[in-house]
């Protein structure tokens, strides 16, 4: 969803490329490389931030990349929301910036 690139343009290296690099279909199997020590990746803080926050993963510079990537929740418009999904959606979100408070 995003590369290198983005990261690099981001701290100011545009047009500078990873010329040996790895790809993954699946982030977990990518945060799994980079726990076992197979190299550095890009991740999503939503994805990375618990093996960040507990130490399995460094974070070698402090620089966030803004994507433009979200995560959306998804209902239909003809059913009404119920407090169940009401309060699945308040717990996510809950997670979300107390693990992004954490990697602060």
């Amino acid at each position: 969803m995003f590369s290198w690139e983005t990261w690099l343009r981001e701290v100011g290296l545009s047009g500078a490329q990873m010329k040996v690099r790895h790809v993954f279909n699946e982030a977990s199997l990518c945060i799994d490389a980079a726990i076992a020590g197979q190299g550095v990746m890009l991740a999503w803080q939503t994805l990375a931030g618990d093996s960040l926050i507990d130490g399995r993963l460094k974070a070698p510079f402090r620089h966030w990349a803004k994507t433009g990537f979200g995560h959306y929740f998804v209902t239909s418009p003809a059913r009404r929301e119920t407090k169940v999904v009401a309060a699945f959606k308040a717990w996510v979100r809950d997670e979300i910036a107390q693990t992004m408070r954490q990697l602060q």
